[in-house]
């Protein structure tokens, strides 16, 4: 019995499979190499924060998208590479992504992960949300209201990794102890959000948002796990 037809139906199976909720396709996950995975405490923290990173970027593209966000990245150190820069491999289904960085919150690395979760159906187009009123200067109350009405602004976005990131601040000044790593993906998110939103470049709330949370990301302790909240707020809530 010829083959061809039995060939052509496993590879239209797979293509169909690329889409997930989203409707866009990133691309069917190559085979899984034999790279030894890192396993220590460093490692397991950072791959918690490119994780937390991925998966609130999911929850935004879910809400944006009316889509059930499913099925969680799974994250992995590959360890570092010639530059000496460290290598996760993410994955969730057929999909599958490597983050390269030595900074794991900033929004670079997370653009193209970003930029596939958040485009238009089956094709590679984002769209971007309108906002008519002036962001800069909003409060926290009124632009995560904002938010729930247009998930995809680049400014909203913007507003509130920087809002985020002020609450954050305040809150380590006020107590030493403070752990604002959750808080920081949260940051990172937006921003890399925003950057496939609005390509052209980062507002003035952008450019704040970014130095604040490399100036954060500096001072946070990584003696420690965060605890998993089961009771994460929406990722519009910005807390004062």
């Amino acid at each position: 019995m010829a083959r061809g037809p039995y060939a052509l139906a496993f590879a239209l199976a797979l293509v169909a499979a690329g889409f997930a909720e989203t409707g866009t396709f990133s691309y069917v996950a190559p085979p899984i190499d034999d790279t030894t995975p890192v396993n220590n405490a460093t490692a397991r923290e950072e791959e918690w924060i490119v994780s937390e990173i991925a998966g609130s970027m999911l929850n935004i593209a879910a809400y944006a998208g009316h889509f059930e966000p499913g099925e969680a990245f799974q994250v992995r150190d590959l360890g570092s590479d010639a530059s000496g820069a460290q290598r996760f491999r993410l994955t969730r289904r057929v999909e599958q992504y490597t983050v390269t960085t030595n900074r794991p919150w900033t929004p670079d690395p997370y653009v193209r992960i970003a930029r596939s979760l958040m485009a238009d159906g089956a094709g590679l187009s984002v769209t971007e949300d309108a906002i008519p009123e002036r962001v800069d200067g909003m409060g926290a109350q009124t632009v995560s209201r904002l938010l729930q009405a247009h998930p995809r602004s680049a400014q909203l976005h913007e507003r509130a990794a920087l809002l985020t990131g002020q609450s954050v601040q305040k809150r380590a000044v006020a107590s030493p102890l403070f752990d604002g790593r959750r808080e920081l993906c949260r940051i990172t998110a937006h921003l890399a959000i925003a950057r496939v939103l609005h390509p052209s470049g980062p507002t003035k709330d952008g450019r704040a948002a970014e130095q604040l949370l490399s100036a954060l990301a500096a001072m946070q302790p990584g003696d420690a796990m965060p605890p998993d909240a089961a009771d994460r707020l929406p990722f519009w809530v910005i807390e004062p």
